[in-house]
């Protein structure tokens, strides 16, 4: 009789984002795959003070202030880059990475996604750094606030997260970002409702530009039922002098949709500790035939690799990233992903495979 592991919820939110790995900052092609200079915001790794620049060799650096309007993030992500913009009642929707500063002062870094109630098809990632205001503030899910940045993408020797849309801080002259939190600690009951998709939309999404691209920034919920047709698609390749041909970021299902599984994958953590995920990768690979009955739900946003040049095991803290990132196998700057918040949005299958 076939084994059939039937996974439930295992890891929380916010513990899945603390566990995750960090992100720097981009750059933006709209639409592929042609870059441009520009990168705003925090552009540095984690070293403790901000090095960004909030320039863009091809767009306006104006400073007027964008928003509030009727579809607020839609209008913001048509801006030039380094354009003042303000989002009003917008609700955490997902957290990519934390960290509590290390120099004792309280102070959070903190990377997420927020999507505006009123229009619950739209979302956009947030950068957050130390200084910005409330230096403090670090995002809970279902969290409502307003946002004033300035608009621009993450610069493009950032493992991951590189050229996707985002309102940061501005490093030249010093801009905080600012946050204003209106309702926190309301939990999932405030969480808009997932975007319900089918993968023939997303592949639409595909193909366009992140400025007109359907459901970025949003969580989405692909109708089930899937199956993990891929464990090692090219697009999500390590390519670099360690782990070059083993390594693969997530995992492709029904439809060539791309699932990036940092938050759901089991793996050492940096204390030396282990996160025991639910790992259908590892799975599908050690013979177990994956299924997503009911579908999967998470965050549909960019995904772009910067191979670190020296070869180190730390991707995202080498301090010397390919600064022409790129998507493995292909000519692309960037393709899309969907990214679950924990395995509570993979409610998978396997047949003939033990599981994590």
């Amino acid at each position: 009789m076939e084994l059939r592991t039937k996974l439930g919820a295992a890891a929380l939110l916010a513990a899945a984002a603390m566990a995750t790995a960090a992100g720097c900052g981009g750059r933006d092609d709209d639409p592929t795959p042609t870059p441009d200079a520009g990168c705003t915001g925090v552009c540095s790794t984690d070293a403790g003070s901000d090095a960004g620049t909030n320039t863009d060799a091809g767009s306006d650096a104006g400073t007027g202030d964008a928003g509030p309007t009727a579809n607020q993030i839609a209008a913001t992500r048509k801006l030039s880059f380094g354009t003042k913009a303000t989002l009003r009642n917008v609700v955490v929707s997902g957290v990519h990475y934390e960290k509590l500063s290390d120099q004792g002062n309280g102070s959070w870094r903190s990377y997420f996604w927020v999507t505006d109630p009123a229009a619950p098809k739209e979302g956009l990632f947030i950068h957050k750094f130390y200084t910005d205001t409330p230096d403090a503030y670090h995002p809970q899910i279902g969290d409502t606030v307003d946002i004033e940045g300035f608009f621009g993408t993450e610069p493009n020797y950032s493992p991951f997260t590189g050229r996707r849309h985002h309102l940061a801080n501005q490093q030249t002259p010093a801009v905080p970002l600012a946050i204003t939190p209106k309702t926190t600690d309301a939990g999932t009951a405030n969480l808009p409702a997932a975007n319900e998709v089918t993968a023939e939309e997303l592949q639409a999404s595909l193909a366009a530009a992140q400025n007109s691209a359907a459901y970025l920034g949003t969580r989405v919920h692909l109708a089930g039922p899937l199956t993990l047709t891929n464990p090692q698609p090219t697009q999500l390749q390590r390519l670099d002098n360690e782990d070059a041909g083993t390594l693969y970021y997530g995992f492709e299902v029904t439809g060539g949709i791309l699932v990036y599984h940092d938050k759901t994958r089991s793996r050492t953590l940096s204390d030396g500790g282990t996160f025991e995920g639910c790992d259908f990768q590892k799975a599908a690979l050690d013979g177990g035939a994956v299924t997503f009955p009911t579908g999967i739900t998470g965050v549909w946003d960019t995904y772009t690799f910067a191979a670190c040049t020296n070869g180190s095991s730390d991707i995202t803290g080498c301090g010397n990233n390919d600064r022409d990132s790129g998507v493995p196998g292909t000519n692309l700057r960037y393709t899309y992903t969907i990214i679950p918040q924990g395995c509570e949005d993979l409610p998978g299958e396997v047949a003939g495979a033990a599981v994590p």
